[in-house]
């Protein structure tokens, strides 16, 4: 294995694997516990694979609205509580377009960019949302057009997150709002180590980083956002029983914790959500 670029987040160059998939490795920074994919697929890769991400069938499509539906509802509520007012919003990463759709019903003029072709297909003919089809950091959107700004599960697949949340900061507008969602997969990884090759919990290649609170905090701060919070802010409904019963257990427990504490005890594993003022 070639020696990895220094972490992104602190500039180290010492690492430890934490995983190893095939050809992969998830290599965890010494100093700040980043944890990367090494090496990292191109550019051509990821789009290839990309468009071929999303299920086609109806029925597979109805069970992911489920799946997200309670994260959508709760992430429309965090931003409802913190803006108190409508306006124009941009959802990078859109999928099938759900979230957009419940903010539409809110009263937001919204937009999307969606570099599957499966997802963005639904959502312009079952809604008639504008949808762009390039990463955004190809888009030449203009300075200051949006509100809000969120990213639901996209900020572990780009391979310069950092770039990507600049690019979200100019063009939202002066204390405009940033939401993302992520995974937090790391302890779990950790703590099933002898079943994890088993349980693909980074979803190899795709996974390209896996973020802690204190990474995500340090990567919005480089970006040049301010007033950044983590919450748990919901959690999927899974079809598979099993996966079910484990996220509502683990996904109310969270938010328990984390309310009783004000933010300050999140649980490590179950996926978080951060906003963050421009």
């Amino acid at each position: 294995m070639t020696s990895p670029s220094p972490c992104i987040l602190c500039g180290a160059d010492r690492f430890h694997t934490i995983l190893t998939k095939g050809s992969w490795h998830y290599l965890e920074c010494c100093r700040c516990r980043l944890v990367a994919l090494d090496p990292r697929p191109t550019l051509q890769t990821l789009m290839h694979n990309y468009d071929a991400y999303l299920p086609e069938d109806n029925a597979a499509i109805g069970q992911w609205e489920k799946l997200v539906k309670p994260v959508v509802d709760a992430s429309a509520e965090l931003i409802a509580d913190r803006t108190r007012k409508t306006g124009r919003l941009l959802d990078v990463g859109c999928g099938f377009g759900f979230f957009m759709e419940r903010m539409q019903r809110a009263g937001w003029s919204v937009e999307g960019i969606e570099v599957s072709t499966t997802g963005r297909h639904y959502a312009r003919q079952c809604w008639g949302f504008d949808i762009h089809p390039l990463p955004l950091e190809e888009l030449d959107l203009p300075d200051g057009r949006y509100d809000v700004v969120t990213l639901f599960y996209v900020i572990e697949h780009v391979a310069d997150p950092i770039q990507v949340l600049k690019t979200v900061k100019r063009i939202l507008k002066p204390g405009g709002l940033v939401l993302l969602r992520w995974p937090h997969s790391t302890p779990i990884v950790k703590l099933l180590r002898p079943w994890v090759h088993r349980l693909d919990l980074y979803h190899t290649p795709y996974h390209l980083y896996d973020f802690s609170p204190a990474n995500m905090n340090r990567l919005l701060d480089l970006a040049g956002f301010r007033a950044i919070e983590t919450v748990i802010g919901g959690h999927t409904h899974p079809a598979h029983r099993l996966s079910r019963w484990a996220t509502i257990v683990f996904g109310r427990l969270a938010h328990v914790l984390c309310k009783a504490s004000r933010g300050r005890l999140l649980l490590p594993g179950v996926s978080k959500t951060t906003l963050a003022r421009s």
